[in-house]
C-alpha cells in the first residue's frame, strides 16, 4: 500500500536553550529518514504500474514483431538448408543458426519449432534440459560443502526447493536459546510493549479530538471523518511518525512543548521509529528486488523510479535496432549468392552468447 508523505517533524534548536540532547537529535534523524523512505516507496508504487502500462504499449508490439521475424528467419534458413547446395561447414553454420533461434523461440512458447531444433541439433531438447539439470546438481554437490537433498536441488521447481530450505531454517531456529538471547528477547518485548502503549495513548487522544459525531457543522464533520480514517490507517500500521505528525498538526503544540518531551519517552519513540525505519528500508529493498528480477538487472546496477523509464526507452531503441537488422538480413538472405558470402564471414561462437542474434 502506498504511504502518503508526512510532514517533517523536527525538534528545532533554540539559541537561548541548551543544544539538543542525543535522544532529540536521533529523533530528528529517524523522522527524516522515515520520510525519505516513505517518499521513495510511494514513488515506486506510482512508477511501477506506469512502467507496466508503457511496456505493454511500447515494447510488447515490438517484441511480437521481432519474434515474427525470427520465426520467418528460421523458416527461411531451413528452406535454404533443404533445397540448396552448401559445403559441410556451411551446413553446420546454418544448423547452428536455426537451433540458436529455435531454442530462444521455444522458451518463449513456440513449441511447434521443437522438431526443427531436434533435427538440426541432433539431440532432443527435453532430454538435453534434463541432463543439464542433473549435471548442475552433481556439480553443486561436488564443489560445495553443502549437502543437498534431491528435492532441494529441484531446479525445475525452485519455489518448492526454497520452501523446504525455509522450513529447515525455521526448524534450526527453534533450538534452545542462550540466557543472553532470552534476556535480550525479554528486553525487546518490554520495550515494544511500552511503545505500543504510547501509540495507543496518542491514538486515543486523536480519536477524542477528531471524533466526527461531536461536530454539528457538516463541513467540519466531513473534515474530521477524513482525518479519522487516516488516523485509523496509521494506527493499524503502527505508524508512529504519521500519528505524531497528525497529533502535532491538530493540537496547539509549539516547539517548546516538543523540546520538553522527556528523554526516557523519546527513548521508546526512537526505538520504535528505528524499527519502523528498518521495515520501510526492507520494503523498499523488496520492491527494488522485484523490479530487478522483472528487468533482469544485477543488484549492483543503479536503480531508481526515474531510471526505470530511461531503461524502458533504452530497451525500446535496442529492440527497434534489432528489428531493423533482422529485416535487413531477411532481405539479404533472399539472394543465395549474398547469403553464401555472409556465411563465409560468419563464425560459430565458442560461448553460448551469439551477438548476431
Amino acid at each position: 500500500m502506498p504511504h502518503s508523505p508526512i510532514k517533517t517533524i523536527r525538534i528545532q534548536e533554540n539559541p537561548h536553550d541548551a543544544s539538543l540532547s542525543p535522544a532529540q537529535k536521533k529523533f530528528n534523524h529517524l523522522i527524516e529518514k522515515i520520510e525519505m523512505q516513505k517518499t521513495l516507496l510511494a514513488s515506486w508504487h506510482e512508477s511501477i504500474p506506469q512502467y507496466q502500462q508503457e511496456f505493454v504499449r511500447k515494447l510488447m508490439p515490438l517484441h511480437d514483431t521481432f519474434r515474427e521475424h525470427q520465426v520467418e528467419m528460421v523458416e527461411m534458413l531451413d528452406d535454404l538448408y533443404t533445397h540448396e547446395q552448401f559445403s559441410t561447414i556451411q551446413y553446420e553454420k546454418i544448423s547452428y543458426l536455426i537451433t540458436s533461434l529455435c531454442e530462444e523461440l521455444i522458451h518463449q512458447g513456440r513449441h511447434d519449432l521443437k522438431p526443427l531444433y531436434d533435427y538440426h541439433s541432433g539431440r532432443d531438447l527435453d532430454e538435453t534440459a534434463q541432463n543439464d539439470e542433473t549435471l548442475l546438481q552433481s556439480s553443486l554437490k561436488q564443489h560445495t560443502d553443502v549437502e543437498f537433498e534431491d528435492d532441494e536441488c529441484n531446479f525445475s521447481d525452485p519455489d518448492a526447493a526454497a520452501e523446504k530450505r525455509h522450513t529447515d531454517q525455521e526448524s534450526r531456529s527453534k533450538r534452545k536459546k542462550s540466557a543472553r538471547q532470552l534476556s535480550k528477547e525479554a528486553s525487546d518485548k518490554e520495550e515494544e510493549t511500552n511503545t505500543s502503549k504510547m501509540i495507543q495513548a496518542i491514538y486515543r487522544q486523536l480519536v477524542a479530538a477528531l471524533h466526527p459525531d461531536r461536530e454539528f457543522d457538516p463541513a467540519e464533520r466531513e473534515r474530521k471523518t477524513e482525518l479519522m480514517q487516516k488516523v485509523t490507517v496509521a494506527y493499524g500500521e503502527k505508524d508512529l511518525a504519521q500519528l505524531l505528525e497528525m497529533q502535532f498538526s491538530i493540537e496547539p503544540v509549539n516547539q517548546h512543548t516538543i523540546r520538553t518531551i522527556a528523554d526516557d519517552r523519546l527513548k521508546y519513540y526512537n526505538a520504535f521509529l528505528q524499527r519502523q525505519l528498518d521495515e520501510f528500508r526492507q520494503e523498499v529493498m523488496q520492491v527494488e528486488q522485484q523490479v530487478r528480477d522483472m528487468l533482469g538487472l544485477s543488484r549492483h546496477e543503479p536503480l531508481s523510479p526515474k531510471r526505470l523509464f530511461a531503461l524502458l526507452n533504452e530497451d525500446t531503441r535496442a529492440l527497434r535496432s534489432q528489428i531493423n537488422r533482422i529485416q535487413h538480413d531477411l532481405m539479404l538472405f533472399n539472394d543465395l549468392k549474398q547469403f553464401k558470402s555472409w556465411l563465409k564471414g560468419y563464425r560459430i561462437p565458442h560461448s553460448e552468447f551469439d551477438q548476431f542474434f
